[in-house]
């Protein structure tokens, strides 16, 4: 499915789409939201769709963001298929999840849950351990509490990267971190930081 397609099959169910989502509280029906799911997937593996409805009343529209949770090898395929987009009314078409914490940084206090344990993440400090200029990516180096030492190293890569898109989005994620390292000692040679000073101290690289 090219992109022209996708879009043209979403003006033909994206009313029906509307409908689903407006009594979805109360009938829990899937069945459109479903079908969009398979077509995007269709378009590209990968690719999840993230809707938002307006409040009750308001004239706001609906948010349709196209997802591709952090995978930097489908960022091309999430842009040119919102580049793409056509103006459709009641909708606003947006490309990768935004990051949450410029407008509720106490976001940074709250614990994440996890599948057997959860995340502070003003627990966490971080180091750089490798850039590549060319590619402007990073590997870092966490600092973890002792409470996360029995943790494996996938689940907590798994629900670092996670709570990095929620704090600072999915484009920040898929750009710029590569791999994660995980340590319970502060190593003397290295200068951590709090983990909100993350986008800030990436960006300061040049």
């Amino acid at each position: 499915m090219t992109a022209k397609e996708f879009w043209e099959d979403f003006k033909n169910l994206e009313e029906a789409l509307r409908l689903d989502l407006d009594s979805m509280a109360e009938e829990k029906n899937y069945k459109t939201f479903s079908y969009l799911c398979a077509q995007l997937e269709d378009y590209c593996p990968g690719l999840t769709p993230n809707i938002l409805s307006p409040e009750k009343g308001s004239n706001k529209k609906f948010v349709f963001t196209i997802s591709c949770s952090g995978n930097r090898d489908l960022l091309l395929y999430v842009n040119r298929l919102v580049d793409e987009a056509p103006e459709i009314e009641y909708w606003e078409i947006k490309a990768l999840v935004e990051g949450k914490i410029e407008t509720d940084p106490k976001m940074l206090m709250e614990p994440f849950k996890c599948d057997g344990f959860s995340i502070i993440p003003k627990d966490i400090r971080f180091t750089v351990y490798s850039w590549d200029p060319e590619k402007d990516i990073f590997d870092l180096l966490l600092l973890l509490p002792l409470n996360l030492a029995k943790v494996d190293d996938s689940d907590l890569e798994n629900a670092f990267l996670t709570i990095f898109e929620e704090l600072w989005g999915e484009r920040f994620v898929a750009e710029k971190i590569n791999c994660l390292f995980f340590t319970h000692n502060a190593n003397l040679e290295d200068e951590f930081f709090d983990l909100e000073m993350l986008e800030v101290c990436l960006n300061s690289f040049e």
